[in-house]
């Protein structure tokens, strides 16, 4: 058994009906569970008034668009780990939760967030229809913010993390957010495992060397 699945020349009917299936299966069960999270965001918006949460909405229902649209794979991981680090890395993060404490003025906190949603946002319609969970190829995306950092979309919910924990300070939110990013990174040494096939994407790396966060990932 490879490590990578890549879709046949020639399926015969059976294979293809399977393969039609895991398709639809794949984009529809994402973005049912995306729609749940923008509910969730919604909810709070309305209880708290929070701007931050309405940008998080929108960022996130994105995502269900571009899981719908998306491209077929050229080569999607069959590694089990891919898989629950993908898994992992978007539902940890739901059990942040809001806590009392505040480590900087409020207002800081909130621009984070603001910049890191707008920025994700940006990153992931510029990603467009090669956006997924898994790691896989769906085609090489190299302009916009993607010359900043390989990964912009990890970037921008980095920045808003740490501008959600320092408003919202608890050592159970530390802890998660230690976990969300050893999922994080997980999955982005398994995109690029993947990706570095493309002699291509290896020039891309080439001419922008860090991964994250610029000059130091």
């Amino acid at each position: 058994m490879g490590r990578y699945w890549t879709p046949p020349e020639d399926p015969g009917e059976t294979q293809r009906v399977l393969i039609e299936l895991f398709s639809v299966l794949s984009r529809v069960l994402p973005a049912a569970y995306f729609a749940l999270v923008c509910f969730g965001f919604w909810k709070d918006f309305g209880q708290t008034g929070k701007w931050t949460s309405l940008l998080w909405m929108v960022s996130e229902g994105l995502v269900i668009l571009l899981m719908v649209f998306r491209r077929e794979s050229h080569r999607l991981s069959k590694h089990p780990w891919d898989w629950i680090v993908a898994l992992g890395g978007c539902l940890t993060v739901l059990l942040v939760r809001p806590a009392t404490v505040t480590i900087v003025p409020e207002f800081l906190g909130v621009a984070f967030q603001v910049l890191g949603t707008v920025f994700e946002i940006y990153a992931k319609v510029f990603l467009g229809r090669s956006f997924g969970i898994v790691a896989a190829d769906r085609g090489i995306v190299v302009g916009g913010p993607y010359n900043i950092v390989r990964h912009p979309i990890y970037l921008g919910y980095c920045v808003t993390h740490v501008g959600f924990l320092l408003t919202n300070w608890s050592p159970r939110n530390f802890a998660l957010y230690i976990v969300v990013y050893f999922f994080q990174i997980s999955r982005i040494l398994a995109e690029e495992r993947i990706l570095r096939g493309d002699e291509s994407y290896r020039a891309y790396c080439q001419r922008v060397r860090f991964r994250l966060i610029p000059g130091v990932f």
